[in-house]
Formats: structure tokens, sequence, C-alpha cells
């Protein structure tokens, strides 16, 4: 009992701690994306993306060198699944949302792309150093996709995303104690990414221990559930502040990011296997919600309406729950 009593404590205090942590670094880019200004606005986009990603990767890290190769892939996976299932679902439901063209067409797209390649990585049921060196690198053409597009914007187009950034920097993470953005603050955000992700990861690593359930089922499920919770919060917060754009935009740029960069990782570390359960329903369901979200995104700017209306948020959270549920009867 006392065990059980203590991992629920690990897992509570490494949510915490991740939710500070990511809200303290991200607070320290306010004033580097102020910085780098219109000049450098490509810069700054991809700033969110990638702070929003960092719990994910050192979880999903730790709990591969750990042995743990099921939770590992359950967090990337999971944590694509949950993104456009609950922080994009919810916000809908809470608020219509809206979404530029262009993130549509510079990310929207990219998004579902680098999914169907994972797919295709994965036929073979193995992730090779190769195939993992290859979604590293092409992290460079969206850099390069993402610049390009923002090149040609004009002058006044560039200081409305700048304030946009700036107001997505400062509604990222959970209420609480806030410090003056600074070096400072930044290396504590960093420290406390890391302790919190090595609390929550030893945290899933015992509930596999100790109940025998599968890694991969806990990797779906809490391991990717728990990391996102401060972006799950931070984009409702902004849903109800009239931001309505900020879940569609930090869901494609944190799948992206997860998908390129922490898959791609873990692949060029040490290349690993997988079971045909990923590629006959995890993966395909990654893809399938993809494509359920574009397919609402673009019936929105036919029709000339918000982008995901609130029937539509409710169904992509309930495809979200099916997914859970069936993968529940599957592995328990």
């Amino acid at each position: 009992m006392f065990e059980i009593i203590l991992v629920i404590v690990l897992l509570v205090l490494g949510t915490i701690v991740l939710s500070k942590g990511s809200d303290w670094v991200t607070d320290s880019m306010v004033p580097v994306a102020d910085k780098l200004g219109t000049t450098y606005i490509a810069v700054a986009s991809l700033l969110v993306s990638v702070m929003l990603s960092i719990p994910e990767v050192i979880i999903a890290v730790y709990a591969f060198f750990k042995g743990h190769g099921g939770i590992s892939l359950g967090v990337i996976i999971g944590s694509i699944i949950c993104n456009i299932g609950l922080m994009t679902g919810i916000s809908a439901m809470i608020k219509p949302l809206s979404v530029d063209r262009r993130v549509v067409m510079r990310d929207g797209i990219f998004a579902f792309v680098i999914a169907i390649i994972v797919f295709l990585f994965g036929f073979d049921l193995q992730f090779s150093r190769i195939e993992g060196a290859t979604l590293l690198l092409l992290f460079v053409p969206y850099i390069l996709n993402v610049w390009f597009f923002e090149k040609w914007r004009s002058e006044r187009a560039r200081e409305e995303e700048l304030r946009e950034i700036k107001d997505e920097l400062k509604v990222i993470g959970l209420e609480g104690i806030h410090f003056r953005p600074g070096t400072l603050l930044f290396v504590l955000g960093i420290a406390m990414l890391l302790f919190g992700s090595y609390v929550f990861s030893d945290g899933l690593i015992k509930i596999a221990q100790m109940s025998g359930i599968s890694d991969v089922l806990i990797g779906l499920t809490i391991g990717a559930i728990g990391p996102s919770i401060p972006n799950i919060i931070s984009a409702i917060d902004g849903t109800k502040k009239n931001y309505t754009k900020i879940a569609i935009t930090e869901t494609f740029g944190s799948d992206i990011f997860t998908l390129l960069v922490t898959l791609g990782l873990l692949a060029t570390l040490m290349p690993f296997a997988i079971e045909k359960k990923w590629l006959q329903f995890d993966i395909p369901m990654m893809i399938f919600m993809n494509v359920l979200m574009m397919f609402f995104i673009f019936k929105g700017h036919i029709r000339r309406e918000n982008a995901i209306r609130r029937h539509e948020g409710a169904l992509l959270v309930l495809v979200y729950v099916v997914f859970l549920v069936l993968n529940v009867f599957y592995l328990a």
C-alpha cells in the first residue's frame, strides 16, 4: 500500500515540477522573442514548439535507457494523439478555434507527412539508426520551411505574429509562482524540467514493475497524458482568454518536434524493434487523428467558418477516449 502511495506521489510531484519548469523556461523566452523581433520571427516561432516538447523528450529518453522502450514509444505516439484529442478537442469544445491558413500549409501538412513517414519507417517493425538520423535531418527542411514562409510576409504581419508568439509563451504553463524573466529563471526552469522528468519517469517504471501492466499501455496513457497536462491547461486557458489559435498551433508544433527530434534521437542513439500492434493500430490511429483534424480545418476554411467547431472538438475527444479504451482491452 505504501509503495502505491509513493508512486502516486512521484507522479503528482513530477507533473507539478514539470509544469513549473516548463512555465519558467517559457517565461524566460519572452524577452528572447522580443529581442529577435520581426527580423527573426521564424526563430521565435520555433521556440514555442521546442519548449512544449522538452518534457516528452526527457521522459522518453530516460525511460528508453532504463530498458523500458515501450514506455518511451508510448509517450511519443500517445502524446501526439493526446495533443489532438485533448488539447485541441477540449479547447474547441470551450470555444470554436481558428488558425491561419499559412500555419495549416506550413505545419499541418508537414505534420501529416511526417506521421506517414514514421509509419513507413516502422513497416519492418524496427527503427534503424539511419531512419532515426533521417527523422532528425527532416527537422532542417521544417526550419527552412518556417523561415521562408515568414520571409515573404509584410512587416505588419510579422509584428502581429510576434505579439501572438509572446502571448503564447506567456500563456504556456500553470498558474502559480512567477519571477522576472532572465538567465537564472531559465536555468532554474531547465533544472526543474530535468528533475520533474526523472521523478515522473521513475514513477512510470515503478508502476510497470509493481502492476505487471504493459509498458506500452503505461506509456500511451499515464506517460502521454502527464507531461501534456500543462500544455492542455495552457491551451484551454488561452482559449478562454480568446487566444483561439494557440491550441492548434501548439498541437502542430509539438507533434512535429516530438516525432522528428524525440523519435529520431532514440533511433539514432540505439536502434530498436517495435511490436506489430504499433503498425496495426497505434501509429495508424495517430495518422487518423491528424487526418480528422486537418479535415475539420480545411472544411472550416472552405466554408469560411471557424477551423474547428464545438461538435468537432467533442468528436476529437470521443475518438481519443475510444483509442484509450481499445488499448486497455487490448493490452491489459
